[in-house]
């Protein structure tokens, strides 16, 4: 026997017409808010993280900031000038900084500079480590070194200075490289790209390619410095 009230047959009592209309007006009512609710709850996932990653933001105008660290890494920075010529100057890199905010020297890891001569000849600079002044546009160049341009040049190196105006590359730590004239080896040398000037020193080796023959040993005899190529 079931002692507890049948809770279906309990709850069969009378109800007026008002309270069944009242019924079936907030039945009706709740209807029509499930689609503003689904849609409330969805715009509210959408924001939310937009609004909250505000609180976390930071400027992205260097120039507006209070306090800026001058020593802050610039991520793939690129470098457009032109030289004295009006010729186009490109240096991009890995990574670099300067030491102060008014400094003119960057220095720079995985460099990689375009520019080209006044006939319009391409010249490629490729090093591990660096530093460029803007001013002078001289660069100072570290690593492993390798400038190549279209009228036959390839040097090779791990210490070097790089004049951008005059296009003239110089060092002290040993050279090896191809030219118009053969294969050559040296302690110190001194390069003109634009005027097609090397200058070897100390320890200077040359293989002439017989297929290019020059007339160097006629200008030998006539006091051309040994070492000197033009």
């Amino acid at each position: 026997m079931n002692d507890h009230p049948d809770q279906i047959l309990h709850s069969n009592e009378a109800v007026s017409f008002d309270e069944n209309e009242r019924q079936i007006n907030r039945a009706a009512q709740l209807k029509k808010m499930v689609p503003v609710l689904t849609l409330v709850a969805l715009l509210s996932l959408i924001l939310y993280p937009i609004l909250s990653s505000r609180e976390s933001s930071f400027t992205l105008a260097i120039d507006r900031l209070e306090q800026r660290d001058e020593k802050a890494k610039l991520i793939k920075p690129s470098y457009v000038d032109i030289d004295r010529n009006n010729n186009p100057v490109n240096i991009s890199a890995e990574s670099a900084y300067r030491e102060e905010n008014e400094h003119t020297d960057y220095y720079f890891t995985h460099l990689v500079a375009q520019m080209s001569l006044s006939a319009g000849e391409a010249i490629e600079i490729f090093a591990n480590n660096g530093s460029l002044n803007t001013g002078t546009q001289i660069m100072e160049l570290g690593g492993e070194i390798t400038i190549t341009s279209e009228t036959g040049f390839l040097l090779r190196a791990t210490q070097a200075q790089f004049m951008i105006a005059e296009k003239v590359a110089s060092g002290k730590n040993g050279v090896t490289g191809i030219a118009p004239f053969g294969h050559f080896s040296a302690n110190n040398f001194n390069t003109n790209v634009e005027e097609e000037i090397i200058t070897l020193t100390g320890n200077v080796k040359i293989n002439f390619d017989p297929n290019k023959p020059l007339d160097i040993f006629e200008e030998n005899e006539t006091g051309n410095p040994e070492g000197k190529v033009n």
